[in-house]
């Protein structure tokens, strides 16, 4: 019994890998070099040493990086160090009935502020993490034909570079 599920499970896996492969090879041309199917990752970057207890610096460069580079900011929470951009359609214009999106996300990693200790702690920023999400769809007369979901490594790398740059170390 333990060896029959064993193969059913490689077997589901096995298929699974199959379809997978399949429908990326679907993603349009001008995507596939910079579309990775999958959950979106996060890219850590830490914090230069001179800035990390600069909350107000580092949050003010982050959001003018993502405003630089063509993103409107959706939800921007300073207190958690949380910022979410809008869907972004103009990345990658497809033709036809393709739709390609992508949205930002930063969230800070830090320690908040402390008034109340002698002498008073400001909040440091330890690191900066940086999320690229993506998507793609097709349509076929009104109803979806097509769907991925990922991310642009291309806008990732963009981004991480721009902030590292400005705020990680030297």
């Amino acid at each position: 019994m333990l060896e029959t599920t064993r193969r059913c499970i490689a077997l589901g896996c096995a298929l699974t890998i199959a379809a997978y492969s399949l429908l990326a090879a679907d993603i349009p041309k001008p995507l596939k070099t910079r579309f990775v199917v999958g959950d979106p990752v996060w890219r850590e970057l830490p914090m230069r040493e001179d800035l990390q207890p600069q909350y107000e610096k580092c949050w003010q460069t982050a959001v003018s990086t993502i405003l630089e580079n063509h993103f409107d900011i959706a939800t921007m929470d300073k207190d958690s160090g949380y910022i979410r951009t809008t869907d972004n359609t103009g990345v990658v214009v497809l033709n036809g009935n393709w739709l390609y999106k992508v949205q930002v996300s930063v969230k800070f990693v830090y320690t908040p502020a402390d008034a109340n200790a002698k002498p008073p702690v400001p909040a440091s920023v330890q690191k900066v993490r940086l999320q690229v999400a993506g998507e793609i769809a097709q349509t076929n007369r009104g109803s979806l034909k097509s769907y991925f979901r990922g991310y642009d490594q291309v806008v990732l790398q963009n981004l991480f570079q721009d902030l590292q740059a400005k705020l990680g170390p030297r």
